[in-house]
This record gives structure tokens, C-alpha cells and sequence, in this order.
């Protein structure tokens, strides 16, 4: 029992310093983010910190595959559970507006992480493995649902799995810009029928 308890408290403490890496790397930025930051949002000490984490490097990477992993069981449950293409296409559209109302926070920390592996070649390297894990899924996804019949694409899961993936970055990338157009029905109503013609939507 001992051993379980200090288990459960050291995964707590994990879960604490990157909820606050989080919300200091969403408010400030990579560039702004220093360690001492996240220590005093997550109330432990900077040396608590550095016994789990070795830099702001190694914790912006930390929260990015956590997202990254979150996205991937999305993934699987939206191509899991939808059986035609205007389904598939309407729940992509519904758990990104989801996404965006509820944790905007989610996409910045993609695009922080973008930036900041141009200085870091580790950083660049995760973040090119994480990105392939998340493509790879939809493309898994993908397949399956072709070979259920429950889509009919015009193009081959492998290239399609990669257009969108561009489709859902940037246009999570236009609309924490600008975010005016978040709640413009127009904007979700043209992702919805530009996904659903990529999965084979008939018109």
C-alpha cells in the first residue's frame, strides 16, 4: 500500500507541474516561459520540478505528446463510430468547434511547439514522430472505413490522411487567430462539406 500511495502521489505531482506548464506556455509563450514560472503556477519547488523534468524543452514536449495522444483516441472513436461520409465529416467539424470553445489552448501549444523546434533538434524530432502517430491514425481510420464501405474517398487513405491533417491544423491555426470566425455557421458549414467531399459525400 506504501508503495501505491507514493505512486498516486508522484503521478499527481506529474499532473500538476504540466497542467501549469501548460497554462504558463499558452499565456506567455515558449519563449516567455521560464522553469521558475512553471513551478510557482504548479505551487512545488524548482528543484520538485527538475526531478521530473529536465528543462522547458523536455515539458513543452511532455504536454505536446499528451495532446498528441488525446487526439489520436479522438481519432479512433470519430472513424470508429461513423459509418458514412457526411457522419464521419459532421463529427471532425463538431470536435473541433468542441476543441475551440473549450480548450483554444490546445491548438496554440501545437503551433508553440512548431516554433520552438526550429531551435531544437530533439524537440523537432518528437514532434515529427508525434505528427506521424497522429496522421498514421487517420489514415488507419481511414482504411478501415473504406473497407467497411462506409466511405468511398477519390483519393488513397495515405495521401488523404495528410490533407486532413493540414485542413484541421490550419484551420485551427486561422481561427485562434481570428477568432471572430469561430462562431461563423458559414465557415463551419464549408469545412463540413469540404471534408465530406474528401470522404466521398455525394452531392
Amino acid at each position: 500500500m506504501p508503495r501505491q500511495r507514493s505512486a498516486q502521489s508522484t503521478d499527481q505531482k506529474i499532473r500538476q507541474i504540466l497542467q501549469a506548464a501548460r497554462t504558463v506556455l499558452a499565456r506567455r509563450g515558449f519563449a516567455g516561459t521560464t522553469v521558475n514560472l512553471v513551478a510557482a503556477e504548479a505551487g512545488v519547488s524548482r528543484g520538485l520540478l527538475h526531478y521530473y523534468f529536465k528543462n522547458k524543452e523536455d515539458l513543452l514536449a511532455r504536454v505536446i505528446q499528451e495532446n498528441m495522444a488525446a487526439s489520436v483516441i479522438l481519432v479512433q472513436d470519430l472513424f470508429g463510430s461513423s459509418r458514412s461520409a457526411a457522419e464521419l465529416a459532421d463529427r471532425v467539424v463538431d470536435a473541433m468547434q468542441q476543441l475551440l470553445q473549450h480548450d483554444p489552448d490546445f491548438f496554440s501549444l501545437f503551433f508553440e511547439a512548431e516554433a520552438a523546434a526550429r531551435q531544437s533538434p530533439a524537440l523537432k524530432t518528437q514532434l515529427q514522430t508525434l505528427y506521424g502517430n497522429f496522421r498514421r491514425a487517420i489514415q488507419k481510420g481511414l482504411q478501415a472505413a473504406v473497407d467497411r464501405g462506409d466511405i468511398t474517398p477519390p483519393i488513397p487513405a495515405a495521401g488523404l490522411s495528410a490533407i486532413l491533417t493540414s485542413i484541421i491544423d490550419g484551420l485551427g491555426l486561422q481561427l485562434i487567430t481570428e477568432t471572430d470566425l469561430l462562431t461563423d455557421r458559414q465557415i463551419w458549414e464549408a469545412a463540413h462539406q469540404a471534408i465530406g467531399l474528401l470522404l466521398g459525400e455525394k452531392v
